[in-house]
């Protein structure tokens, strides 16, 4: 059997990655870890990343000039955009990237060193203004992500699944916020949401469920009808929300 012919192992790859890195800078590499669909169970091999975050006592020139001969590697591993950060590094951007964070700590798997994730403490209040933060932001872009995006299948499909990694982030942070567990799986989070905030399960289903026939026919200008309405319900409910708690509607 060919190395084509056979099944991708995201964790295996993911694997070889962390060895390449821990042969490259030693003991300098104290902990890694794979987040992302890889840990969840929904990696698509035909069109997913090896997500893998590699945790470090120091990162400067030195090191990043040894990562950067092992690049390559990585990039075979599928590992084309590794989180490299300090021990440091981490702890003080908890407020920066609390969401990023959240979703990591919910869905990991150590592979390396010290499991650094496992018990970060996330701050509700830098969580829910990141979650409305965010959430905006998917607002303002999905118009002309659409535009740039939506005028062929294939463009269509990939603005569709952009659209939907953005909000399905932004739906785990939601019911992180108002006291949910947060599913497994895509369709999990999709359906959990819509009964919690009221939004059209679904949409919400077709926009965030990974669908493993990438070429089925996308009906962009509903989805992006029904994307739009989910953004402004999320958006309501994440206005209710404070630090603490849900604040009831009014």
């Amino acid at each position: 059997m060919s190395i084509l012919n056979r099944r991708f192992d995201p964790t295996a790859a993911a694997q070889r990655a962390v060895a390449a890195a821990r042969a490259a800078v030693g003991e300098r590499l104290v902990g890694a870890t794979l987040y992302g669909s890889a840990a969840g169970g929904e990696f698509l091999p035909a069109h997913s990343d090896v997500n893998v975050a590699f945790l470090f006592s120091r990162l400067g020139s030195e090191e990043l000039e040894a990562l950067r001969r092992i690049h390559r590697q990585w990039h075979k591993s599928r590992v084309t955009r590794p989180l490299l950060l300090t021990q440091d590094g981490l702890l003080r951007s908890l407020d920066v990237f609390p969401l990023e964070y959240l979703l990591i700590r919910e869905r990991h798997v150590a592979l390396q060193g010290i499991d650094y994730f496992a018990g970060l403490a996330i701050e509700r209040g830098a969580l829910r203004d990141a979650v409305e933060r965010v959430l905006r932001a998917q607002e303002m872009g999905l118009a002309w992500t659409y535009l740039a995006l939506a005028s062929t299948p294939s463009g269509a499909r990939h603005w569709a699944a952009r659209a939907g990694t953005a909000i399905a982030a932004s739906a785990s942070g939601l019911l992180h916020l108002a006291g949910e567990a947060i599913p497994g799986t895509r369709r999990g989070v999709a359906e959990r949401t819509a009964a919690r905030f009221g939004v059209d399960a679904e949409v919400l289903i077709r926009l965030i469920e990974r669908a493993p026939t990438a070429r089925r026919p996308i009906e962009a200008k509903r989805l992006l009808e029904g994307a739009q309405t989910i953004l402004t319900g999320m958006i309501d409910a994440a206005e209710r929300l404070d630090g603490t708690q849900m604040k009831p509607t009014a």
